[in-house]
């Protein structure tokens, strides 16, 4: 089918209309896009910082391990060992309040019988750990000394802490910033300009800690029972890192 030339001249006329009227839209946005301000260029660095102090709390996890053919009677004679334990600790001028049981469990000794081909339970096991923390750092040694003199037999863990960390932590944010500062300046020498204004920091806090652990599954033979345990608690380490954003210029 041919079509007149009438029929044409009206889609010409449209078509034309609806381009005219798309150019101006089109040239629009693309103003407007070349208007839009570009981000700044940027130096992104992270900086960390130490402080080593002098621990002044010293944390101890000592306990007792027993295995009986029930579980009332494994249990009987850990509670018995635990108790001398505690009173021991007590003695050497701990609080109560700093004397805490942190796990007390009773698990029967299994094992494979090859003939049956069943498991079958051999005794039971009971397991007693308390924890004492002291702000005295040289009690750490009496603490295990008087654990393990009194039937104790497990040593979970020793670890010298710092009460107060605020003062150290302040330090080390000031070392972890001035650090990134000074790379960012480097950095941008290197590139041929300076750093601005600071956009952006984020702080990542986090201790190493200094963990002196002990484990011991039976109890130590001292040659003189009136030394104590040797203990060194060494020094504590803050750590603080920070990320930060500046705005380079040339």
């Amino acid at each position: 089918m041919r079509l007149s030339n009438r029929a044409v001249r009206p889609l010409t006329a449209a078509a034309f209309v609806l381009g005219a009227l798309a150019t101006p839209a089109l040239a629009t946005r693309a103003a407007a896009q070349m208007s839009m301000p570009q981000p700044p260029s940027q130096i992104v660095v992270s900086g960390r910082g130490e402080v080593q102090v002098a621990p002044d709390r010293a944390q101890v996890q000592v306990g007792m391990e027993t295995q009986a053919k029930t579980a009332a009677l494994a249990s009987q004679e850990n509670n018995r060992k635990q108790t001398a334990i505690l009173a021991a600790i007590r003695a050497l001028g701990v609080p109560a309040a700093q004397i805490q049981t942190l796990n007390y469990s009773v698990m029967p000794i299994q094992r494979y019988d090859q003939k049956t081909q069943r498991i079958v339970i051999d005794g039971y096991q009971v397991s007693n750990i308390v924890q004492v923390v002291t702000d005295k750092i040289e009690q750490a040694g009496p603490i295990i000394d008087a654990a393990l003199t009194n039937g104790g037999n497990r040593v979970a863990g020793l670890d010298f802490l710092v009460k107060d960390r605020a003062k150290a932590q302040e330090s080390a944010l000031t070392k972890a910033v001035a650090s990134a500062r000074r790379q960012a300046e480097v950095a941008a020498t290197a590139a041929g300009g300076q750093i601005a204004e600071l956009l952006e920091l984020t702080i990542n806090e986090f201790e190493q800690p200094q963990p002196r652990a002990v484990m011991a599954m039976a109890k130590m033979e001292m040659a003189d029972a009136a030394i104590s345990t040797p203990v060194s608690e060494g020094m504590a380490t803050i750590t603080v890192s920070v990320t930060t954003r500046w705005r380079f210029t040339k």
